[in-house]
C-alpha cells in the first residue's frame, strides 16, 4: 500500500461520468491518501456539474480551466499544456506532503488492480508507461513509443516532462514516440513495468455495451443484444446519439483523428471557442 498519491487528469472530460466511480476505487485501492487534480479545457459548454457532482466526496485539491490556444490543441500540445498549468499546485502540495507517485492521465481513461500481483516500488528517475506502441509517424517510419494516456512516475519526473511544452506539435513525429524520446533526452529510462495495474481508454459507446465500467475494463458481461458496435465501427450519427445520451460535449470528439472524430477540427470549430 502506498502512502500519499498524486492523481492528474488532464483532457477533455469525455467519458469520465462513466469512469469516475472505476478510477476513485483503483486509487484508493492502493493508497492511503489520495490528492487529485484536474486540468480541463475551457470549452464553449464545459460541463462543469460534472466535476463537481463526481468530485464531491474525494479530495480535489486544484481544478483549471484552461482558455483554448489552437497551436496546442494537438495530442501532444495539448496534454503538455494542460499538465504543465497544474504543476505548480502539484509541486506546492508535494513541498508539504511529499507524493510516492504522480499519475498523469485522463478523465476517459479507467485503471483497474492486477489483484494477484504485489505493489511493487518504481525506479527513481523513471517514466513508466503501462505499454509502448509500435506506429506510423508523420514520416511514414515505425518506432516504438509509449502510451501517454497513463504515465506514472515521481514528482521529479513528471515536473520535468511538463516541460516537453516547449517542442511545437508541428515539429513532433508521432506523440508517442516522442514522449520517450523526450524522457530519454531528460535522462530518465522508460519502462512498462507496471505489472499490478493497468488503464484502458473507454469510449462513450461503453455505456450501451457493459453493465458498468468496471465490467469494460475487465472485459465482462458485454451485453448479449449489443445496441451499438465498438466507438471506432460507430457512423457519425450514432457517436452523435451515445455523446447526447450521456450529455457529452460534442467537441470532446472534435479531432483530426477519424477513429473517434464526430467533426473534424476546422476554422469553424476554433471560432467557437473564441466566440464563446
Amino acid at each position: 500500500m502506498l502512502n500519499n498519491i498524486a492523481v492528474v487528469l488532464r483532457g477533455h472530460l469525455r467519458t469520465w461520468e462513466w469512469n469516475a466511480p472505476q478510477a476513485f476505487e483503483f486509487y484508493n485501492s492502493i493508497a492511503h491518501n489520495v490528492d487529485y487534480y484536474i486540468s480541463t479545457w475551457n470549452t464553449p459548454e464545459l460541463r462543469t456539474v460534472k466535476i463537481e457532482q463526481t468530485f464531491a466526496d474525494v479530495n480535489l485539491v486544484k481544478k483549471l480551466y484552461v482558455d483554448y490556444q489552437d497551436r496546442e490543441y494537438t495530442s501532444w500540445g495539448g496534454p503538455a499544456l494542460l499538465s504543465l498549468h497544474i504543476v505548480p499546485h502539484v509541486r506546492q502540495q508535494h513541498k508539504q506532503t511529499p507524493y510516492d507517485l504522480v499519475f498523469d492521465t485522463r478523465p476517459d481513461v479507467a485503471p483497474f488492480r492486477i489483484e494477484e500481483v504485489p505493489i511493487t516500488p518504481i525506479q527513481e528517475n523513471t517514466l513508466y508507461t503501462n505499454a509502448f506502441t509500435n506506429l506510423l509517424d508523420c514520416n511514414g517510419d515505425r518506432n516504438v513509443g509509449m502510451k501517454d494516456h497513463m504515465l506514472v512516475s515521481q514528482f521529479n519526473v513528471f515536473e520535468a516532462m511538463c516541460d516537453r511544452v516547449i517542442i511545437d506539435s508541428n515539429e513532433t513525429r508521432e506523440c508517442h514516440v516522442e514522449i520517450l524520446y523526450f524522457a530519454k533526452k531528460q535522462g530518465f529510462a522508460v519502462s512498462n513495468s507496471l505489472k499490478w495495474m493497468d488503464a484502458i481508454m473507454t469510449r462513450p459507446s461503453g455505456f450501451k455495451r457493459y453493465p458498468s465500467c468496471t465490467d469494460e475494463v475487465y472485459g465482462r458481461n458485454l451485453f448479449e443484444e449489443e445496441e451499438f458496435p465498438p466507438w471506432e465501427s460507430c457512423t457519425i450519427d450514432q457517436r452523435l446519439e451515445l455523446l447526447d445520451m450521456q450529455n457529452i460535449e460534442k467537441i470532446d470528439y472534435v479531432t483530426n483523428n477519424g477513429n473517434i472524430a464526430v467533426e473534424q477540427m476546422s476554422e469553424k470549430v476554433r471560432e467557437q471557442f473564441h466566440n464563446k
